[in-house]
């Protein structure tokens, strides 16, 4: 090889390697295959296991704290009783009474104040299917999931 052409590849690597140096991270398209062990296939060519993969807080479950300040809807309404009865023989000549009616209303009706800080888990854990979006690290060996798409 002449020493024009080799000085002509050795700039064209240099070019590439200066190329590849302004682009730290690549993203990449990929589908969850199986969530346990967690497997991702990435733009239809290679397939991930949790090994190389670092997951983002948006892919995974986790506990967290929240401050609830509330009231509950309205539990019961208002509560009566109807009744209804007859009297029999009272008093000459005999003869009968219809008595019927109802009771006054007795008030259950009522709400509850829920106001207190609690720990609950969000349910975010990658499923099969799943769509995400994933950056290479330069390197190619780890990929960050950032996310569900779509």
């Amino acid at each position: 090889m002449s020493d024009a052409a080799e000085l002509l590849k050795v700039i064209k690597q240099s070019a590439l390697e200066a190329v590849d140096a302004s682009k730290p991270v690549r993203f990449f398209f990929g589908e969850v295959i199986h969530a346990d062990p967690l497997q991702i296939n990435v733009e239809q060519k290679m397939q991930l296991g949790r090994s190389r993969l670092v997951l983002s807080r948006n892919v995974t479950d986790y506990e967290t704290e929240i401050t609830v300040d509330t009231n509950t809807e309205q539990a019961l309404d208002d509560h009566r009783h109807a009744f209804a009865f007859t009297t029999e023989g009272a008093g000459e000549p005999l003869h009968v009474h219809g008595i019927s009616g109802s009771t006054e209303p007795v008030g259950l009706a009522h709400t509850h104040e829920i106001k207190r800080r609690m720990k609950v888990t969000v349910h975010n854990r990658l499923a099969a299917g799943d769509k995400v979006i994933l950056l290479q690290n330069k390197g190619g060996q780890q990929y960050l999931v950032l996310d569900r798409i779509g």
